[in-house]
């Protein structure tokens, strides 16, 4: 790098839209019909999202008040309202 320019990290590849992946989220457990961990929601979703990012989507939706959640082992299962 030259000179005077700063040290920035660039993501490659296309950027979801806004609230994409929320929806892409619940269409998943929609589609499901029983209500699925975030692992088995991770699976269902196209493309390779962490673990991480998909408990982070279900935490808000589950604040938006658009999901429900219960126990299950360790985690909890989300479904749809």
């Amino acid at each position: 790098m030259g000179a005077g320019t700063p040290a920035t990290a660039v993501r490659r590849g296309r950027r979801r839209a806004s609230g994409a992946l929320e929806c892409e989220v619940l269409a998943a457990l929609r589609r499901a019909g029983t209500p699925l961990t975030p692992r088995e929601v991770q699976r269902e979703l196209p493309g390779a999202l962490t673990y991480c990012t998909v408990v982070i989507i279900l935490r808000r939706l589950h604040g938006k008040r658009v999901l429900t959640r219960t126990p299950r082992g360790r985690a909890y299962a989300y479904a749809a309202v």
